[in-house]
């Protein structure tokens, strides 16, 4: 008796493992209420935000925080002039995958 259901639970186990491997019961939602696939999207977006903020040599070491929430991009943080505001803006929404930008930037004082 205690070698079946030895065995019982060795496939049980086996079998949530292989489906968990595979994906399955992973369509889940995020504290935020997305799905785990929007969020990693999300996530990949901001990824490229930021990548085409460092690779704008103007913009590169300034205070710049990208947040991604279903393709809608918000930049905050604080940079020098009006003219970075604007270009920052214009670097995030020519990243392919963003729907709208959302621009929170500041004018140092």
């Amino acid at each position: 008796m205690r070698v079946l259901i030895m065995l019982s639970a060795i496939v049980l186990l086996a079998g949530c493992a292989a489906g968990t491997l595979l994906g399955a019961g992973q369509g889940g939602r995020s504290d935020d209420g997305r799905s785990y696939a929007e969020a990693r999207n999300d996530n990949l977006l901001a990824a490229k935000v930021n990548r085409a903020m460092v690779r704008a040599k103007e913009l590169r070491a300034q205070d710049i925080q990208v947040s991604v929430l279903n393709a809608v991009v918000t930049l905050t943080g604080t940079v020098p002039n009006e003219g970075s505001i604007v270009q920052a803006g214009r670097v995030a929404q020519s990243v392919n995958g963003v729907k709208t930008v959302i621009n929170n930037l500041r004018g140092a004082p």
